[in-house]
């Protein structure tokens, strides 16, 4: 759908994350011979790392991961670092009267079993990926959507058993911030604030120490069926398995296997960090939260404090991908930032990166196997929520290939099986430019 730039796995990803992620040389080599395996994983993400950390450590079977770029290059080497939910674009009415109240109950708890596993994954295999927060503010960028975010905390509590608590505009600069598009907030106390490429390299590292084979660098230009098995082809060697993993998420490419074509609709998301903000600096907008931060805007702004007080502040990004309109996008935030954070108009930047959403037509994320091949597994279509979605459906698909768990009666219907194809592949671009327009006119009006 985009400009080359945004596949370009031999382009170092400019960010604040890769600038701070440590200096560790991991010992990965890409796919330059022919080998077999039980599993391959095609991603090296989050999902693709979590699935074979699980399957080497928890059920002894042989997996390699095949990855286009370094591990952790795509969307969970540069994503906002939010581990929060929910990871679906479809309103708690919409899920109620689509799957009943069971389902989307069983998929809230396992919302919040992925920010546990995320957390105990961090704990457990001694991953420090600089976790911040105790939970996750949702600010009411215009005094009308107060009310929104009352009756939504309301839900969460009663239906889910989520705590939450909501601030009035002078409450929540006690507790949070002040800006030009704070009127209020409303806490869940699920979730924290991390280091995405920390925690990707950590993965990949624990996922190795037990047994995976990692193979950065070896993008899968063809993928065929041979004797009853797959036949992974990558530029300099090929893999053959007897079960595939699809985790490539927003980077899925039309073309490798035709059971995904036309369903992942990839949307471009921009970040721009600044330098470490002094006490002064903060106080001008009455900083006092590390808890990650998202807004009421349907294109949002989803913002946060690092530790090292640089402030990262996200939104949604272009329809082309290009350099030269990555460039405009990159202007346009550094003064949307200055508009909602006045104080801060003239901090500089330090970073601007880009990175792919991915959405899908049933707006709720996609896990399971293929019907028409039992040994093909897949997940993806996170809805920008995949810190805690993805690794929890990473280690979803390990215990369902080892057979533990009772295969997708697992995965709550929310979740379970394949969005709709797009019609054509160009509509997307035509889909995503409607909702854009669509969703700008909804936030003017506040």
């Amino acid at each position: 759908m985009y400009h080359a730039a945004i596949y370009d796995t031999n382009h170092p990803v400019l960010s604040y994350w890769e600038a701070t992620a440590g200096s560790e040389v991991d010992s990965y080599k890409p796919l330059d011979h022919d080998a077999t395996c039980e599993v391959a994983v095609i991603g090296g993400g989050y999902t693709g790392l979590s699935c074979a950390l699980h399957l080497a450590r928890d059920h002894d079977i042989d997996v390699r991961v095949l990855e286009a770029g370094s591990m952790g290059w795509g969307a969970s080497g540069r994503n906002g670092g939010f581990c929060c939910m929910p990871a679906t674009k479809l309103s708690v009415r919409q899920m109620l009267d689509r799957y009943g109240l069971q389902e989307t109950q069983a998929f809230f708890a396992a919302q919040q079993d992925g920010m546990r596993l995320v957390r105990s994954l961090g704990e457990d295999e001694n991953i420090d990926f600089d976790r911040q927060g105790d939970g996750n503010f949702e600010v009411a960028h215009h005094p009308s959507r107060l009310a929104g975010l009352r009756d939504y905390a309301e839900t969460l509590t009663r239906l889910f058993g989520i705590k939450t608590r909501v601030y009035t505009k002078h409450e929540f600069a006690e507790v949070g911030h002040d800006s030009t598009e704070q009127y209020g907030a409303m806490h869940m106390q699920a979730g924290f604030a991390l280091h995405p490429l920390k925690f990707a390299k950590g993965l990949a590292r624990t996922a190795s120490a037990h047994g995976a084979v990692l193979h950065p660098h070896s993008f899968v230009k063809q993928w065929h069926r041979v004797d009853g098995e797959h036949l992974l082809q990558t530029e300099s060697g090929a893999l053959r398995a007897k079960r595939v993993v699809v985790a490539t998420n927003g980077f899925t490419r039309e073309g490798l296997n035709a059971s995904f074509d036309r369903m992942p609709l990839p949307v471009i998301s921009n970040i721009i960090t600044t330098r470490p903000l002094i006490a002064e600096e903060l106080a001008r907008h009455r900083w006092r939260t590390a808890n990650p931060i998202c807004n009421t805007r349907a294109l949002l702004f989803y913002y946060r404090i690092l530790p090292d007080s640089s402030f990262l502040f996200g939104a949604r990004g272009d329809l082309s991908g290009s350099l030269a309109a990555g460039e405009r996008m990159r202007s346009w935030m550094i003064r949307r930032l200055g508009e909602v954070f006045p104080g801060w108009r003239d901090i500089p930047i330090t970073h601007f990166w880009r990175g792919l959403v991915c959405v899908t037509r049933k707006l709720t994320p996609s896990v399971g196997c293929l019907d028409e091949d039992s040994s093909v597994w897949y997940g993806f279509g996170y809805h920008a929520n995949g810190v805690n979605t993805a690794p929890w459906v990473g280690m979803k698909l390990a215990r369902q290939i080892a057979g533990v768990g009772g295969g997708e009666a697992n995965i709550p219907a929310v979740m379970a099986g394949l969005p709709l194809r797009f019609p054509f592949a160009w509509i997307r671009w035509y889909a995503l430019a409607g909702a854009y327009l669509y969703y700008r006119y909804q936030d003017a009006r506040g």
